[in-house]
């Protein structure tokens, strides 16, 4: 039996919705995926610290998200969010009790208290997640990767300055929120495009995380070096992917754990478990915590064994395997409600093990620097059949030649403007650049291309564009000085960078 590493990475990003939309799709959705993912995690974190266990996870939190989580009006609506929670958890036990479903009304005593804590642990902060996961790293516990401004689907720009904007913006924003320059780079969606190794070394981008299927079969339980360049690759376990993220029969698919699809009246709350596939919620079963806590740990020791085999697998040569484990962070929680506590199994199994190491990228690197060159295949991405489908394809070509021609037209209007010495005119071409950066973000396209929500994406896609227009063709007739309300009121909704 070999010993070896695991890295688990965890990709964390909502796309801007500040002061555009509430519900279904909007606000509600991050303050949902506050409530459910990132306090959680942040506390999991702080306890595992406070046994001394180091390294155990990367995040990367994309520099969108790092600016609506520093954002004032949505530090102070989230507030309202958990106490208007609060108020209808109260209003479902008062139900309950009415109707003597005592089964339900004690989960919702157990929402309830979950509600006040997270308030509380909120406000204890002073509102500061990003500042709290900051911290975290300061003391070893966690190491955070940089990404692109707005999580840009980079093989679908056609301009390449559009691609080291979104890349430089990224850097810059990272060491804004966290103060220092990140040594590793979450490429969205692991889609990557031959011109990035010489676009992330100008940044000085030590390490990317990509899919298995870039890296032409070969095992993922060791990094590379990309050919021609000095970027380190470090390629996701399909095993571990597939464990826990299989639609089909992975972890989170278990009928004991609970049904975060299906909402009790208008309260938010859900009191199901998921039962069985396709099964409609007038015969789903009433959620039950303590068998859905003893699947955690059976998931948690089935991926441990899991990763000692993929780690005993691995190549002769290859003395110090790593399984990276990588997933979207909005799983934990807000997908899967018990996710968190899975991972925190994970983590303090790992601590406890003798076999397996928990480890960051650079960790890894730092002591076990020899790497094999290795040359990346493209198409490649994390989506369906890893290539680039999911964002490519005959919903989403009109929004791509749209995107095309708003690039095209920015490029000239700062080239013309860009150096006026008039500060509103480049308050406007600032805020010209923010719409486009926006109109960039890859959630547009996978909403429309998975139909999920994709009226709210099509929504957005047109209104960036339209203010984008409204601005240029301001800029254009010199009419700034008698548009200055429309500009402040772009300024207020889309407020980033």
């Amino acid at each position: 039996m070999k010993e070896g590493y695991l890295s688990i990475v965890l990709h964390t990003h909502m796309p801007y919705v500040r002061k555009n939309g509430t519900w279904p799709v909007g606000e509600d959705w991050l303050y949902q995926v506050m409530s459910e993912t990132y306090i959680p995690l942040l506390e999991m974190l702080e306890r595992v610290h406070s046994q001394n266990i180091t390294s155990c996870l990367t995040l990367d939190i994309t520099p969108v998200l790092c600016e609506q989580l520093s954002d004032s009006f949505i530090k102070e609506r989230f507030i309202e969010y958990l106490k208007t929670m609060i108020k209808h958890t109260k209003k479902d036990i008062q139900d309950f009790k009415y109707f003597g479903d005592f089964k339900r009304k004690e989960i919702a005593e157990i929402w309830l208290l979950e509600y006040e804590k997270k308030l509380e642990k909120f406000l204890s902060i002073d509102s500061e997640i990003i500042g709290s996961f900051g911290s975290l790293e300061k003391e070893g516990v966690i190491e955070i990767m940089g990404s692109c401004a707005t999580h840009a689907f980079l093989p679908g720009l056609k301009d390449l300055k559009a691609v080291e904007r979104q890349v430089k913006l990224g850097v810059e924003a990272h060491i804004k929120h966290f103060g220092s320059r990140p040594k590793g780079f979450w490429v969205p969606e692991c889609a990557w495009r031959d011109e990035l190794t010489e676009i992330l070394e100008r940044e000085e981008i030590e390490y990317v995380l990509l899919d298995y299927s870039a890296i032409y079969g070969k095992p993922t339980t060791i990094p590379y070096r990309i050919e021609k360049s000095s970027i380190i690759l470090f390629a996701r376990s399909k095993t571990a992917h597939e464990n826990v993220w299989n639609p089909t029969n992975g972890y989170p698919t278990d009928s004991n754990y609970l049904d975060t699809t299906k909402y009790y009246l208008n309260s938010g709350n859900h009191y199901w478990k998921v039962t069985g596939k396709d099964v409609p919620i007038e015969k789903k079963l009433t959620y039950d915590h303590e068998k859905a806590n003893a699947k955690t740990l059976e998931h948690a020791l089935h991926f441990l064994d899991a990763s000692y085999k993929e780690i005993d697998s691995a190549p002769n040569e290859n003395d110090s395997p790593v399984v990276i484990a990588s997933f979207d962070s909005e799983l934990f929680g807000h997908g899967w409600y018990e996710g968190i506590r899975w991972l925190e199994t994970v983590i303090r199994s790992c601590f406890e093990s003798k076999r397996v190491n928990l480890t960051t990228p650079s960790d890894y690197l730092r002591t076990n620097p020899r790497v094999s060159p290795v040359f990346v295949q493209t198409p490649t991405s994390w989506g369906d059949g890893n290539d680039y489908s999911t964002w490519l394809n005959d919903k989403t070509y009109w929004m791509w030649n749209e995107l095309e021609k708003v690039e095209k037209e920015f490029i000239a209007l700062e080239s013309r403007y860009g150096k006026n010495s008039k500060e509103l005119t480049l308050r406007a071409l600032s805020q010209a650049k923010r719409e486009v950066l926006l109109l960039e973000s890859s959630d547009w396209f996978y909403m429309v291309a998975k139909n999920r929500a994709s009226n709210y994406a099509i929504e957005r896609f047109r209104n960036h564009i339209e203010r984008f227009r409204m601005i240029a063709e301001t800029i254009e007739n010199g009419k700034l000085d008698i548009s200055g309300a429309m500009l402040e009121e772009f300024e207020d909704i889309d407020r980033l960078f």
